[in-house]
């Protein structure tokens, strides 16, 4: 799961470089949930939309991929994810809903995330929330048409 806000110049830089690397993360099993840190995006589908906008201007195309979900957290999904609101945040969490492995900047930390989820197990040990999980607990997904 990672945190992002609009206007946020390393989460712009840390979008086409997990684009760079989907294949090696989701080749392990693991989900990116991509999502709009809480009352960083107006609600509702005008928050999702500048969202999707944001991760297009960084990233083109390349953000509408299998294994790579945007959407808006939830308050309470911020505030036990992210309590401090920092962007560019980025979480590993197991299935049982536990943090494995927590940074930031992916841009900059794209060897240690990866190392992480190797020693982690991939698929065994380590997800993002499925799409219903967050989803569920996200106020709205974003459409990527």
């Amino acid at each position: 799961m990672w945190f992002v806000i609009g206007g946020c110049a390393s989460c712009e830089a840390s979008i086409p470089a997990v684009a760079g690397h989907l294949g090696q993360v989701t080749g392990d099993g693991v989900r990116v949930v991509t999502l709009g840190l809480y009352g960083a995006f107006p609600g509702g589908e005008a928050g999702a939309g500048q969202l999707v906008s944001f991760g297009r201007a960084a990233a083109g195309g390349s953000v509408k991929r299998p294994g790579w979900t945007w959407g808006m957290a939830s308050e309470s999904l911020s505030v036990a994810y992210d309590p401090t609101g920092t962007p560019d945040v980025y979480i590993l969490i197991g299935p049982r809903g536990h943090i494995r492995y927590r940074n930031s900047v992916p841009a900059s930390t794209m060897p240690q995330l990866l190392a992480a989820i190797s020693a982690l197990g991939g698929h065994s040990q380590t997800t993002v929330p499925t799409r219903t999980e967050a989803t569920s607990a996200a106020s709205t997904e974003a459409t990527l048409p």
